[in-house]
């Protein structure tokens, strides 16, 4: 006998919704988490942003990012300076030294991008 075949839901959506929320300038926004993850595509930015990320409010300068990383202050600097223009730390200026804390809106901005959410109002059917 033959068996019979399930039943499809044809009024379902077909896929799973895009990733990230709806955009108003999606250009724009892809740009910028581009942008942000081309600056987490390197180890020592990644170490930098797991120590920052270890404890709330936590700042580093340079020459703490110098010695986490074992490397010169001038290669330290420079990791840093790439992860504030991409948006992923912020500065604040004492003085002399600058210390660096995570920018925790873009950082909760890429994981809203990179979260992967189903849902009715699918778009892309």
């Amino acid at each position: 006998m033959p068996r019979t075949l399930p039943i499809i839901n044809t009024t379902a959506p077909v896929c799973c919704s895009p990733i990230g929320e709806h955009s108003d300038d999606p250009v724009a926004d892809a740009l910028q988490i581009a942008t942000r993850l081309k600056a987490l595509s390197d180890p020592s930015r990644i170490r930098i942003v797991q120590e920052l990320a270890s404890c709330a409010g936590h700042e580093m300068t340079t020459t703490d990012a110098s010695a986490l990383l074992s490397v010169s202050e001038a290669t330290a600097n420079h990791h840093l300076k790439r992860l504030q223009k991409a948006g992923v730390l912020a500065p604040r200026r004492d003085a002399q030294k600058v210390y660096y804390h995570l920018d925790l809106d873009a950082l909760r901005q890429l994981g809203a991008v990179l979260q992967v959410r189903c849902s009715a109002d699918c778009r892309c059917a």
